[in-house]
């Protein structure tokens, strides 16, 4: 089948097929070694990694170089203070654990049968006030595990240098994976002519394009890439129904690694996979591949690199998203934080990995025994105790978020829920929740505290929601202690906590970004109550009535191995669920009441709407019905004591988080249309199919710095969150005056 490219075809006005099909004669040209030429030179076997002396052809990048690609951190200052992350992190807790110990002495005391005359609660208020005194304390556990896991790495750990492999001979062969599923054409389109356009040596590149979704339209147009360049490759996942694993993209990943295998000349040293909307940067290969090799000390003595990953970022963030979708808190911190401790985060896009690496997994291949299989594979890596995996943290792949509200909350809700499912499958085995126990009870006391407040934390929140109107109903104080003189220095003790609490966000922020720090802790609050029923459907059916049907598809319930029960983190492709209302550009959105309907009914945001409105109306009745005071002084306690307690699980901080999505579904953001984010680039590659090639426009790419203010203003979480910061510091400032 021949085809001809046209400039309108690359914008995606007049798409056509253009993908070849395994079953279709190769055709080449004459240019390049034909497949059986490729295979006598043994094209894919030159060891360039495992036997290569490559040292001298990497090259390590200053700040001042290649400025376009520095993704976070480019100052000194920057990453010096974020080695102090842990403790910022650990001081709120403490202090929190300190006031507990205070209190529970007197809470304690009161259950045990010896309570003061002094309090005069009835058994609900004391059971209540009990339940918000337990929920301080695991959010102080959770911020010490978090301070201790996570943060704790960057005190000591070696910042990843910026590299680049140079020269076109002896570099490592790669195949690069490009997973389709009922995406539209066009995107397939230009991130096949993006990776065909990398600035690496093309009879080094094998581009496989591997679809889940059978779209005989893209089956069939690939010759006319291929009479350019003879290795782009098209295969489908056969197969549907049960014959499916439950992780479809694993499945479809398998399937191109299978097909691999029949290609003429082999396997390629290296594997890299590509969403289908990800675009990668033309220096992706020549900053990751670099990685592999053992340069300044960033290979562990005894261990080797076995896959490097692309920090994703996007281009399509809409204005002011009060949803957080660009996870830019993860892309700018975590990530490289983590990767300090030889712990780099697999993302599921953009990623390399040794091919002898992924043969050590079980059978060879990317597990399918869970959804999230990124996660799960460089876990699984990293358990041989022989390979390491690296994040690289630089602008080298830009894709696109989903662009609705339904189809962003099912990609959190299986991200949450696949990382449950990871640690089952590690610790269970099989097994009961009684031999986790009697295995890691004594052993490994502080893992065992991690997995259970794994399954804790996200709940804590939905918790409260029920929780705060009960407690301003019965007229119950935030705080119990039977010691006037400890009154005072339990406010002292929370009001700083909560300073500090938002100090280290503020922390955070020199890494990510004030507006992305705070926006990613209101985030973990609106996302609790949809945690919670996802969860409660997965794990325990029963309570909700919810029996998930036999029939597995991809769009239903799969079964993970862990629990053998039904999982509510199905994988939906993002291509497979249709824009319907347009929520995020304004010239073609739905109206109001088409917008509600959906994310207050269809989406359950009925559930933020109903519990910030029961939060506030009883606040205000606690509000009109404290004791009586005798002074200004005596008020102002009781408003605190009553209601407005500084605590970092305060009712004020829950309520504007969960606005958010009834914020969303009334003042949705607005984002650019494709083109408008799109550039057209001039190619530089001598034999590529087109002279063009369209990469996201910096200003799009770099959307923190685009119209996203530190200050959203009015209900914006990120405004009343400061507000709430600054106002425990004037409590605590206060309290040195009673």
């Amino acid at each position: 089948m021949s085809h001809s490219w046209n400039e309108h075809e690359a914008v995606g006005l007049t798409t056509k097929a253009w993908v070849m099909s395994t079953d279709m004669p190769h055709v080449t040209s004459s240019s390049k070694p034909t497949c059986a030429e490729q295979a006598d030179e043994k094209w894919f076997d030159t060891n360039a990694i495992d036997n290569g002396n490559l040292g001298a052809r990497i090259q390590t990048l200053a700040d001042t170089e290649e400025t376009s690609t520095i993704l976070f951190c480019p100052y000194m200052w920057q990453r010096y203070l974020s080695r102090f992350l842990a403790f910022t992190a650990a001081l709120p807790a403490l202090l929190i654990l300190w006031a507990a110990f205070i209190q529970g002495t007197t809470i304690c005391s009161y259950w045990a049968g010896f309570g003061s005359s002094n309090i005069s609660l009835s058994k609900l208020q004391m059971t209540l006030a009990t339940l918000f005194f337990v929920i301080e304390i695991l959010w102080a556990v959770d911020q010490l595990l978090v301070a201790y896991q996570i943060k704790s790495c960057s005190l000591f750990g070696t910042w990843r240098p910026r590299l680049r492999i140079v020269g076109d001979t002896d570099l490592p062969s790669v195949d690069v994976i490009i997973l389709i599923c009922k995406e539209p054409e066009p995107i397939v389109y230009g991130t096949v002519l993006a990776v065909l356009d990398l600035d690496y040596p093309l009879d080094k590149l094998r581009v496989i394009v591997t679809d889940d979704g059978g779209d005989s339209a893209v089956k069939t147009g690939l010759s006319a890439l291929v009479s350019k360049l003879g290795n782009v490759f098209y295969t489908a996942n056969c197969g549907t129904g049960k014959e499916k694993p439950p992780s479809v993209k694993a499945a479809n990943l398998n399937n191109a690694l299978r097909f691999i295998d029949s290609l003429p000349g082999g396997r390629a040293e290296l594997v890299a996979v590509l969403d289908v909307d990800m675009i990668p940067d033309r220096v992706w290969l020549r900053a990751t591949v670099p990685h592999f090799f053992s340069v300044q000390g960033t290979r562990k003595e005894g261990k080797e690199t076995g896959l490097v990953c692309a920090v994703p970022t996007y281009y399509n963030i809409p204005d002011n998203d009060p949803t957080n979708q660009s996870n830019f808190l993860r892309g700018k911190c975590y990530h490289p934080v983590l990767d300090q401790a030889g712990m780099g985060q697999c993302t599921g896009t953009g990623w390399v990995m040794r091919r002898k690496a992924l043969d050590s997994l079980p059978g060879g291949q990317i597990p399918t025994n869970c959804v999230c299989e990124d996660h799960y594979t460089h876990v699984l890596l990293e358990k041989t105790n022989h390979w390491v995996t690296a994040s690289v943290a630089e602008y080298l792949q830009c894709g696109v978020v989903p662009d609705t509200y339904q189809v962003q909350l099912k990609q959190y809700t299986r991200w949450f829920l696949s990382s449950i499912a990871v640690t089952n499958l590690l610790h269970l085995s099989g097994h009961s929740w009684i031999f986790l126990l009697q295995k890691l009870l004594w052993k490994a006391p502080l893992a065992m505290v991690g997995i259970i407040m794994l399954h804790l934390k996200n709940h804590m929140s939905t918790l409260q929601l029920l929780l705060f109107p009960l407690l301003f109903l019965t007229k119950t104080p935030l705080v119990i202690t039977d010691k006037e003189q400890d009154l005072v220095l339990l406010l002292r003790l929370h009001s700083l906590s909560v300073l500090l609490s938002y100090l280290h966000h503020v922390h955070v922020g020199v890494m990510a970004g004030y507006r992305a720090s705070i926006m990613d802790w209101g985030m973990t609050k609106w996302l609790s109550p949809h945690y919670t029923v996802a969860y409660l459907k997965t794990y325990f059916p029963s309570l909700l009535n919810l029996f998930q049907p036999k029939k597995s598809t991809t769009t239903t319930a799969t079964t993970t191995a862990a629990t053998n029960k039904p999982s509510a983190a199905a994988f939906v492709s993002t291509g497979s669920i249709k824009d319907k209302l347009f929520e995020r550009f304004p010239g073609r959105r739905g109206n109001l009441t088409q917008r509600l309907n959906h994310i207050l009914l269809e989406c359950e945001a009925w559930m933020h709407l109903a519990a910030v409105t029961a939060i506030l109306t009883t606040a205000w009745f606690a509000i009109k019905n404290l004791p009586d005071s005798s002074s200004s002084t005596e008020k102002y306690l009781n408003i605190l004591l009553w209601v407005a307690w500084p605590s970092n699980q305060s009712f004020i901080v829950l309520a504007t988080a969960c606005f958010t999505p009834v914020k969303y579904a009334i003042w949705p953001p607005g984002v650019g249309e494709g083109v408008e984010l799109l550039k057209n680039v001039p190619t530089v590659a001598p034999e590529a199919p087109t002279s063009f090639i369209f990469r996201p426009r910096e200003e799009a790419r770099r959307w923190e710095e685009r119209s996203n203010p530190i200050w959203g203003g009015g209900l914006d979480f990120v405004t009343v969150y400061t507000v709430w910061g600054v106002w425990a510091g004037l409590v605590f400032v206060w309290t040195w005056w009673l």
